[in-house]
């Protein structure tokens, strides 16, 4: 390991805690990573035909009269 990073391994270790997130945030900027994907598997699953919404009023009232 380089004398350079071994002073930021020492430097990093002294620093308060309510300093290292955001210095976490900039080194990764400097790392350029990728944004995380997330898998969001609900997606899609209120689909529903282009006159619900013209509908929704119809519907709704009738929805009123089930009983919990």
């Amino acid at each position: 390991m380089s004398v350079m990073r071994e002073e930021l391994h020492h430097l990093v270790d002294r620093l308060p805690e309510e300093k290292v997130a955001a210095l976490l945030r900039l080194v990764r900027d400097q790392l350029e990573e990728a944004p995380v994907v997330r898998d969001l598997p609900f997606i899609g699953l209120l689909e529903a035909g282009p006159d619900f919404a013209e509908r929704s009023e119809e519907i709704l009232p009738a929805e009123d009269n089930h009983s919990l």
